[in-house]
């Protein structure tokens, strides 16, 4: 499997959280629509679940330097607490330590590059909102997404009015909106016989239509600023490292890492498109872990790994209904896992 980076930018608010899962479902719809972009899509799913044909991280925020040095900001890894023990630490370090802890605690992001590597033994790259806005020369009140309520009124067609009863009361829906210029990567997994042309035009597709809820209503739309390029993840990582980190929600092959840090997430999903409105639009929920989770890897399996979790059926009435549990990767280095 090769990994690719392409760069997306949104053009309109939003109903759906961008997500890694999510985009392959819709990059699936795309492909049963168009076999010409990639093969059948049944062809394709037949052996998801050994030999995924397509893995799709999460959005994550890039910003380009000045010096044209990229720079990717991640969600913090669920690293454990390194911090030491009182009786272990003298007393003039007892304080550094109290305050790395306290960045660490305080910190939602992680800001990785070629040059400033994934770890989860330094707590120097990690980053909040203020730190963010003066690392990269942003505006005072700067902030990557604003969630919000949008009011509606349903109106009753026969009388043109909402009504007095409650059929026709106004409503709220959730809204997300993504500050101007805010240029994101996702980064793409493909297998040897996939079609790295027709899965950007799969994407192309989806940014111009509407992703997720509400798409028909102007919501979801992006623009791909870049095209694929190949990408490999271990350059922002440490090959020989001891964990990797999860660049999306997983559901991690059973009894294969000793020990995972994580935090639970719940996928509520429904099917899209044609089966949108079937009889059973919706899917089993299914328990992920979130992105930004450290797997441990055993001392014996070290070797460089793309991609990791595996594919989860037998979630819908539809026997083909696949939900995307693997999840890129990227090696690191954690301690204190004992």
């Amino acid at each position: 499997m090769k990994v690719y980076e392409v760069c997306i930018k949104p053009t309109s608010d939003f109903a759906t959280p961008l997500q890694g899962d999510c985009l392959f479902g819709q990059i699936c719809w795309q492909i049963a629509h168009d076999s010409e972009l990639t093969g059948e899509i049944s062809e394709l799913l037949s052996d998801y679940v050994n030999n995924p044909f397509c893995i799709v991280s999460d959005p994550v925020m890039r910003f380009e330097k000045q010096d044209k040095t990229v720079e990717y900001v991640m969600p913090k890894a669920f690293c454990p607490d390194s911090r030491k023990k009182t009786s272990d630490v003298d007393t003039k370090n007892e304080n550094d330590e109290y305050d790395k802890h306290k960045k660490s605690k305080k910190a939602s992001w992680v800001v990785v590059s070629k040059q400033n590597r994934l770890s989860g033994t330094s707590v120097a790259d990690l980053a909040d909102i203020c730190s963010i806005r003066q690392r990269f020369s942003l505006e005072p009140d700067w902030q990557p997404r604003w969630d919000f309520r949008q009011s509606h009124n349903s109106i009753d067609r026969t009388t043109g009015t909402t009504g007095t009863s409650g059929q026709f009361a106004p409503f709220s829906t959730g809204r997300i909106s993504y500050a101007p210029e805010l240029v994101m990567s996702v980064f793409i997994g493909l297998r040897d016989d996939v079609v790295k042309s027709g899965i950007e035009t799969a994407l192309k597709r989806i940014g111009l239509f509407g992703y997720g809820a509400d798409a028909s209503t102007g919501k979801g739309r992006f623009e791909i600023v870049r095209g694929m390029v190949e990408f490999n993840l271990a350059d922002l990582g440490d090959v020989s490292g001891n964990a990797l980190y999860a660049l999306s929600a997983i559901v991690p092959e059973k009894d294969k890492y000793p020990k995972i840090y994580f935090e639970p997430f719940v996928r509520f999903g429904r099917h899209g498109d044609a089966r949108a409105n079937s009889d059973c639009p919706f899917k089993q929920p299914v328990l992920k872990a979130s992105a930004g989770t450290v797997l441990i890897r055993k001392s014996a399996d070290r070797a460089s790994e793309v991609y990791a979790g595996r594919g989860i059926t037998g979630l819908s009435k539809f026997d083909e209904t696949v939900e995307q549990g693997y999840s890129l990767v990227i090696p690191m280095k954690v301690e204190s896992i004992s």
